[in-house]
């Protein structure tokens, strides 16, 4: 979880950290820290460590101890000579130092010094030295689909180049460098799929959102790596190297009588395109996430879905629906999900709860103090008499016909029980979706508990904007489920790449 972010000068002295927010960290005065460098990137990963390594000193301030992480090594000073600025980033368990260049240019607002290295390519052209090696843990960080006959045929020409033996001998060892990957991340809204990415240790390049309130959100608890930007306008070309993307694109081109040739060539999906075509013109992702309404899967019998594939089909595609609630998040919400992947397959994740979470679960210890809480819509007189004739686990038919309104979907004047989870929750004003006790519209911060995410995640932006923020995003035990069996697969991948190179290894030996 991101605890602090900051910006700083450049010093010629090192990196000096001595933020409040290291004594939330495992940072601690005594503990053992390294640090993992990406010179041509410029940027610095400092990582905790259980054996030797530096020492967090201490520094004493009214009788208080706080932490310090003092770096004056000439490698570490050197990756940051010619930035405009560092920027810092706090989590509990690393902090990420950044170098980035100033440049007015809009269109290279993404031209961010400190891009992760992305595809086991650039591993293989960093290390190309007199000695090349390839630390095992970096291939955590590679995400290509890489043939056998690509490795073979890459190994080959790296050692006639050098003259040397391409080796994974004398590495650090498996759990040496903890390096989260990297994703570009489309249609980002609140940052609600990309939290729950974080939530699991990947990393956020970069992230594209139209609408200026969801962005303020997403700046207020990820990152300024947020762009307001509208995608249809976009160089996707341009955009930073990323082995992964995610997103959700809106799309509502589903019936048969708005076809026109192709449900890809529907105006009304024509965001599904523009998601399609930033894959493909950005061939270093290896492993891509849509998420959308169950709808998507259904269209056309599965004919949608077909012509996603046919677009992508260098791709392993799968598809599905999943609900929320089989992830322990307290509602019943069914998204669908297109998962490709160059990595290998990647596996549906297994529901966990046994037992449904409740309103109740969800609800619990919820105080006015809270943020999000007091962001309320007030119902009109009218509104709130219809409300009071709704029971828990009812809806608009229950209200008189005399005073019901003329819309009649069984969706609409929702009222929550206690003891089971929630129905799906679409914009929560609009729908009057209702507590169980309570004659009002939720509170934002309640809906947002029903998603999962936690107190911590601060919704900002106009009233309406704030509910469609959360009516719009993953839930984040189901969004969290997703990210795990994508950095399976990638571990998978780095077990086979792994091998491959010991059997390579084993083969010239006995040669």
């Amino acid at each position: 979880m991101l605890i602090k972010k900051r910006t700083a000068k450049p010093s010629s002295r090192g990196i000096y950290l001595q933020d409040n927010e290291l004594k939330e960290t495992q940072f601690k005065p005594g503990e053992k820290y390294r640090w993992v460098l990406d010179p041509k990137n410029k940027k610095i990963i400092i990582l905790p460590k259980s054996t030797e390594g530096n020492v967090v000193s201490k520094r004493k301030r009214k009788e208080e101890i706080f932490p310090v992480i003092d770096i004056r090594k000439k490698e570490v000073l050197s990756i940051f000579k010619e930035v405009d600025y560092l920027q810092i980033e706090i989590f509990e368990d690393r902090i990420l130092v950044e170098g980035y260049v100033k440049d007015e240019d809009i269109e290279s607002t993404f031209t961010k010094v400190g891009k992760n290295v992305s595809h086991i390519t650039h591993f293989l052209k960093v290390n190309k030295k007199a000695s090349i090696s390839i630390a095992r843990d970096q291939l955590r960080m590679a995400a290509g689909d890489i043939s056998q006959d690509w490795i073979h045929s890459t190994v080959t020409s790296l050692s006639e180049s050098t003259g040397q033996l391409v080796s994974m001998a004398d590495t650090a060892p498996l759990k040496e460098l903890e390096v989260p990957l990297q994703i570009g991340s489309l249609f980002s809204g609140a940052g609600m799929m990309d939290y729950a990415f974080i939530q699991e240790g990947f990393d956020i390049a970069y992230a594209i959102e139209q609408d200026p309130d969801a962005a303020e959100t997403y700046r207020e608890n990820i990152g300024d790596h947020v762009q307001v930007r509208d995608i249809t306008k976009v160089n996707k070309a341009s955009l930073p190297t990323v082995p992964i993307l995610i997103g959700g694109s809106p799309c509502q081109g589903f019936s048969n009588s708005n076809r026109i040739t192709n449900y890809l060539d529907n105006p009304n999906n024509v965001l599904v395109r523009e998601y399609i075509k930033t894959v493909k013109e950005n061939p270093n992702v290896q492993i891509f996430v849509l998420e959308n309404v169950p709808q998507l899967l259904t269209a056309g019998n599965g004919q949608f879905v077909e012509e996603i594939k046919q677009e992508l089909s260098d791709f392993i595609i799968d598809a599905k629906v999943l609900d929320a609630a089989d992830y322990g998040a307290s509602m019943h919400r069914k998204r669908a999900f297109l998962v490709g992947s160059k990595v290998g397959k990647i596996e549906w994740p297994e529901p966990i709860v046994r037992t449904y979470q409740t309103v109740r679960d969800a609800f619990r210890g919820i105080h006015g103090l809270l943020p999000n809480q007091q962001d309320v819509s007030i119902p009109k007189e009218e509104t709130r008499k219809r409300m009071s004739f709704v029971p828990p686990g009812g809806n608009i038919h229950d209200i008189p016909k005399d005073i019901r309104p003329k819309g009649t979907h069984s969706t609409m004047y929702r009222r929550l029980e206690w003891d089971k989870p929630a129905c799906s929750i679409v914009n929560f004003r609009k729908a009057v979706i209702m507590p169980p006790d309570e004659n009002r519209i939720l509170s934002v911060r309640e809906a947002a508990r029903l998603f999962g995410i936690d107190d911590s995640f601060v919704f900002k932006g106009r009233l309406s904007k704030m509910q469609q923020q959360v009516a719009n995003g993953v839930p984040q035990p189901l969004g969290r489920a997703i990210a795990r069996e994508v950095k399976k697969a990638i571990l998978r991948f780095h077990v086979r790449m792994k091998n491959m190179f010991r059997r390579k290894e084993a083969n010239i030996s006995t040669n």
